[in-house]
């Protein structure tokens, strides 16, 4: 079953003050086209994050490869996903490329490419 494009909107990177580290936090995933999922799947929806399996971050995407370097998905036994990434430090100052990628309870994947200053 395919959908539509999805949308995540992420928080603008959070920095912790007088550090070169910052964190992600997840605000929202959007599916176009709520209408078109089967009836068993919508009643088990409570909430946005419901329709996300894993998400990943790359904190220094270079435009080649992504590096998984935080992750966090559900399991059998582990049904909450966590929202916001663990802090991740850089090593020296500068801007920096990172990429979001988001996997939906369908096999969708969506990504977002976003710009930090440390």
């Amino acid at each position: 079953l395919r959908y539509c494009k999805v949308r995540i909107s992420v928080l603008e990177p959070e920095r912790r003050k007088g550090s070169r580290e910052v964190r992600i936090k997840l605000k929202n995933f959007v599916i176009p086209s709520p209408e078109l999922i089967p009836d068993d799947v919508r009643s088990k929806i409570k909430k946005w994050s419901d329709f996300i399996d894993y998400w990943s971050v790359d904190f220094e995407f270079n435009e080649d490869v992504f590096h998984n370097q935080w992750q966090d998905y559900r399991t059998r036994s582990k049904r909450d996903l966590e929202l916001t990434t663990d802090w991740h430090e850089y090593a020296k100052g500068g801007a920096y490329k990172v990429l979001v990628k988001v996997f939906d309870i369908f096999g969708n994947d969506t990504t977002q490419l976003l710009e930090v200053r440390v």
